[in-house]
C-alpha cells in the first residue's frame, strides 16, 4: 500500500516539458547577464580606485593635502569648523569615508579635534565623502556629473551650517 502511494504521488524535480525548459532558459539568461553585469561593474570600479589610491599616497608624499587645508579653511571656518577640523574634512571628501574617518579618529586621539568638530565632520562626511570617486562611478552610469558633485556638495552644507548653528544656540562648544 506504501508503495502505491509512493510511486502514484512521487512527482519528478524536472520536467521535461517546453514550459520547464523556457524557464529554465530564462533563469540561466537571468543569472548570466547578472554575473556579467556585477564582473562589469568590478571592473569599472577598479580601473577608478586604484589610480585614486595612487593619487592619495602620492598626496600624502608631497602635502599636498595639507596645503589644500589652508587654503580652503577660510569657507570651511563659515561652517563652523576649526582650523585642525579642516585636514581630517578634506581628506574624507577627496578619498572617502573610510580614510576621512581614520583620519578624524586619529586627530581626535591627538586632542587636536574636540567638542562638536568630530560630530560635524562626521556629519559632512557622511553626506559628501569621495566626491571624485563617487562621482567617476555615477558618471560611468550615465549620471550628469555636476548634478551629483551640487546636490552632494549643497546638501552637506547646508545640513552642516544648520547643526552648527543649532549646536551655538544650545551652548555646545
Amino acid at each position: 500500500m506504501a508503495d502505491f502511494a509512493y510511486k502514484n504521488s512521487y512527482q519528478p524535480l524536472y520536467r521535461s516539458t517546453d514550459e520547464s525548459d523556457t524557464a529554465r532558459k530564462l533563469l540561466m539568461e537571468f543569472i548570466l547577464q547578472t554575473a556579467f553585469g556585477l564582473l562589469k561593474l568590478m571592473a569599472l570600479i577598479f580601473i577608478i580606485i586604484v589610480p585614486l589610491i595612487i593619487i592619495l599616497e602620492l598626496f600624502r608624499s608631497y602635502g599636498v593635502l595639507e596645503k589644500l587645508t589652508k587654503l580652503i579653511s577660510p569657507l570651511t571656518s563659515r561652517l563652523g569648523f576649526e582650523k585642525d577640523s579642516v585636514f581630517p574634512l578634506l581628506a574624507g571628501i577627496v578619498f572617502g569615508i573610510s580614510y576621512g574617518g581614520g583620519v578624524l579618529v586619529s586627530e581626535a586621539k591627538k586632542g587636536r579635534i574636540v567638542g562638536n568638530q568630530a560630530f560635524l565632520v562626521a556629519l559632512f562626511l557622511a553626506l559628501c565623502h569621495a566626491i571624485f570617486e563617487d562621482t567617476l562611478i555615477f558618471i560611468a552610469q550615465g549620471a550628469i556629473w555636476w548634478i551629483v558633485v551640487l546636490t552632494r556638495v549643497a546638501t552637506a552644507f547646508m545640513i552642516t551650517a544648520l547643526v552648527a548653528i543649532w549646536l551655538k544656540k544650545q551652548g555646545h562648544p
